[in-house]
């Protein structure tokens, strides 16, 4: 089975679709949401039904992220900044009602056939960020199967180990992991809509279980485009200027 991995869709449509036609001609057959279908981009709606659709179809399974959990978690806002949540407020006008009910009612961890997934860690699943070894090592007995994957931090990396050791490795370009059948795995595709690296590119990866390996992808799409809805629905220009550069 090959799955495509994404996080971090963010309301980005374009950067969706580059997204899945990069997956599908790769081979993927299922794909793997880590979270946060909305916030930030303008096309929210689109991409809920885009996900919903491949999940009706049976092709996509998928986890809450903290921007899907504002709305049956309204504390969560606390935690957002003045952009994001102006965002999020004009997220909630475009969505549909069962728009909302599918991101509100994802579950905060999936637990699959040798992986699980998570949106942050599975110490605090939606706010907490996934990023050195010692929380590695705190998560090691909490997750099932030889692969965690998480999003919520935009950045592509992953981390290779056992209870006492832990290796971190940020993904450059395009890197295949081979996955070593006594360690496990901590795997991060990066964001599709909003990526953190300084690259642009719509960044997510492809999970070959057959060959266990599991390769980061980086695909162009038109970031100008979705800038242009942006502007036109008002949103903030910080986010609007941060999607040129890779921010």
């Amino acid at each position: 089975m090959k799955y495509g991995v994404l996080s971090d869709i963010h309301g980005n449509l374009e950067a969706f679709n580059a997204a899945l036609k990069r997956l599908k001609a790769e081979g993927a057959e299922k794909y793997i949401f880590c979270g946060d279908l909305i916030g930030y981009g303008p096309d929210p709606e689109k991409c809920v039904q885009k996900y919903s659709k491949l999940k009706e179809e049976g092709l996509a399974i998928g986890v809450m992220g903290n921007h899907d959990a504002v709305f049956t978690h309204p504390e969560l806002r606390m935690y957002f900044n003045f952009e994001a949540l102006q965002v999020l407020d004009w997220t909630e006008q475009q969505l549909s009602a069962r728009s909302i009910r599918c991101v509100s009612f994802l579950p905060e961890i999936y637990r699959g056939k040798n992986f699980s997934v998570v949106h942050g860690t599975p110490m605090d699943p939606i706010k907490e960020y996934f990023a050195n070894c010692g929380q590695y090592r705190t998560a090691y007995s909490l997750w099932e199967g030889q692969v965690l994957f998480v999003g919520h931090t935009h950045l592509p990396f992953y981390m290779e180990g056992d209870e006492n050791i832990c290796h971190v490795s940020v993904a450059h370009k395009e890197p295949s992991v081979n996955f070593h059948p006594i360690l496990r795995y901590v795997v991060n595709p990066g964001s599709v809509g909003k990526p953190r690296d300084n690259d642009t590119r719509a960044s997510f990866g492809i999970w070959d279980t057959k060959t266990n390996t599991f390769r980061f992808l980086r695909e162009s799409y038109d970031f100008a485009k979705t800038q242009e809805k942006m502007r036109a629905a008002g949103l903030p220009t910080f986010l609007i200027d941060s999607l040129g550069l890779g921010m």
